[in-house]
């Protein structure tokens, strides 16, 4: 990787992280609207958004590939409903004062992940690793 990609990779998750941040903030200014109407948005916009940037990026082939293969098709409909839970639980907490259980959530949210990857991917870690993992649920 060069410096030019990397530079680029560091400044798109700042904007990733601003956008995540600033996420509660606007979630607040809407505090009369249903979680669920809001969620509903959110993957209705995005639908399109990525029936735009796909065409930009001339990526259908992927697509149709993809159709064809329904094991994906599976999987990708269950991190979909993962994900759109996820989402729905945490714009639910911001509207209902619950920011500060919202944002433990996401803050053991990797040590789960951690714990998911040895049971299910069988991952084994290296001694710093393990160091990192440590250290990382002491700041728990």
């Amino acid at each position: 990787m060069d410096a030019k990609q990397t530079r680029q990779g560091v400044l798109l998750a700042l904007a990733a992280y601003f956008i995540w941040g600033i996420a509660p903030a606007y979630f607040k200014l809407i505090y009369y609207v249903p979680a669920d109407e809001i969620l509903t948005h959110r993957v209705i916009w995005s639908f399109f958004f990525m029936v735009v940037l796909m065409s930009i990026c001339r990526q259908w082939s992927y697509l149709k590939t993809l159709i064809q293969t329904p094991q994906k098709i599976f999987m990708l409909a269950v991190s979909a409903v993962l994900i759109g839970g996820n989402w729905l639980l945490f714009i639910w907490a911001v509207n209902n004062h619950h920011m500060l259980e919202a944002s433990l959530g996401y803050f053991i949210n990797p040590l789960v992940n951690i714990v998911l990857g040895m049971i299910f991917l069988g991952e084994r870690f290296r001694r710093m690793q393990w160091l990192a993992v440590i250290l990382a649920i002491c700041g728990v």
